[in-house]
């Protein structure tokens, strides 16, 4: 037959402060994580936006540490309104097009989450 334990001690435990796990794993506001996380879309979205010289994917690109800036004076045009018909285009078979962040993100998403993972010390689902 069972036996009834009565426990009569107590369990205390001692945690970190939040924001010293917050920064031992790089997460902190504007943090490590947050600027990796910004270069690994820029890395992976470059392979997604529009090419013809290079201009808008290469050189009139401002990564600052919570978003990605093309500072072409087309840029909002070809985000929008681009066929796919260029070099490499989504039209013709390759990943360039409009909405480069969505479908590069559809695509590719995982692997960016994976990637940060790591990099903070952790694991992706």
């Amino acid at each position: 037959m069972a036996e009834l334990v009565k426990w009569t001690g107590k369990a205390t435990i001692q945690m970190d402060a939040t924001q010293k796990i917050l920064m031992r794993r790089y997460i902190g506001k504007n943090g490590k994580a947050q600027r990796r996380f910004t270069q690994e879309c820029a890395k992976t979205f470059n392979n997604y936006v529009p090419y013809d010289t290079g201009r808008l994917k290469d050189m009139m690109v401002e990564l600052q540490t919570s978003r990605i800036i093309y500072h072409a004076p087309y840029a909002e045009l070809q985000y929008y309104t681009n066929v796919g018909m260029g070099k490499q285009g989504n039209s013709i078979g390759g990943l360039r097009g409009k909405y480069w962040d969505k479908r590069c993100w559809t695509d590719r998403g995982d692997k960016i989450v994976q990637t940060i993972a790591e990099f903070v010390g952790g694991r992706s689902k």
